[in-house]
């Protein structure tokens, strides 16, 4: 996470010593997990320079919440916002239009993320706006309502880190990459369906989205009946220049790009859930060292199964 430490009594992050932090709670957790330090949980009024005194993160359609933290940010000036332990459900879409703005979790001790979002509203979780937005070890559940999104890659240098998402029947695509979306960047994030209903992990949605990297996820389909209905990671759009490097995809498709799709896709893992040959749909993108199986006690063959001469 954030190189966060304290200096001279304030919080700062080693990362973006320039930047201010701040701190954000459910209405209950207030800072130490799983109850509320000292009994205060966290309040509007707070100030949010503390874990002691974490701003409410819960945005609905009449309590900004992690949305009133982005007039406190200065745009540039390598802000933090810290999510601490606990579930914020918002019913309303959070706005982060603070460039150079790391929003992020607490470092799990085991394997799920401590600070949860849950998206309980027919809205982009986040819609990112500004450039170089970091958000990173964040617990995603399942949407309780019909999410758009739970983050939409609406500016250019996001980055996605660290974060778990449950994908639920609610949750068709996890993460949306319009136009605007260029260097997107989604490294060592685990996304998990967990109900019939997900389409796509990560849908391409323009084909002005350049330069997508995905590297060292996990993608897991559950069983053949909940398994992710288009692919994992899915396009129908000639977008241009991605790399697919070193994920592992278990049920389902795993990358189904449109015929004129650019890039590398390479070291990666499909098993169980395709036909041999179905796996990995490359587009017109260049294929290395990609291996799939589709049985026990056997194997994976390289996709594609024709080496270049």
């Amino acid at each position: 996470m954030a190189n966060l430490t304290v200096v001279h009594g304030e919080w700062v992050n080693l990362d973006k010593p320039g930047g201010q932090v701040f701190f954000v709670a459910d209405s209950t957790s207030g800072g130490t997990y799983p109850t509320a330090y000292k009994g205060k949980g966290s309040s509007g009024s707070n100030n949010g320079l503390s874990p002691q005194k974490p701003i409410n993160g819960v945005t609905t359609g009449t309590t900004d919440g992690l949305n009133a933290l982005m007039d406190k940010c200065v745009s540039g000036r390598g802000d933090t916002i810290v999510v601490l332990p606990g579930s914020i459900i918002n019913t309303a879409v959070v706005t982060v239009d603070v460039a150079d703005l790391t929003i992020t979790g607490i470092s799990p001790s085991g394997s799920i993320n401590p600070s949860a979002i849950v998206v309980n509203a027919t809205v982009d979780g986040f819609n990112v706006t500004a450039a170089n937005v970091v958000l990173e070890n964040l617990h995603f559940g399942a949407s309780t309502a019909a999410a758009t999104s739970r983050i939409n890659a609406g500016a250019a240098g996001l980055t996605i880190r660290g974060c778990t998402f449950d994908c639920g029947a609610n949750d068709v695509e996890s993460i949306t990459v319009p136009a605007a979306g260029d260097d997107l960047l989604v490294e060592n994030c685990r996304f998990y369906v967990t109900a019939n209903g997900p389409d796509a992990a990560i849908e391409i949605e323009a084909a002005g989205a350049e330069r997508l990297t995905v590297r060292s996820c996990v993608f897991s389909g559950d069983t053949d009946t909940n398994k992710w209905d288009a692919g994992a990671i899915n396009s129908g759009v000639a977008h241009t220049g991605c790399l697919i490097d070193n994920n592992v995809f278990w049920e389902g498709l795993a990358v189904e790009f449109t015929a004129a799709a650019t890039g590398i896709i390479c070291r990666n893992f499909a098993g169980e859930g395709a036909t041999l040959g179905q796996a990995f749909d490359p587009g017109s993108c260049m294929c290395f060292e990609n291996y799939e199986a589709d049985a026990v006690d056997q194997s994976g063959r390289l996709f594609p199964d024709t080496v270049a001469s």
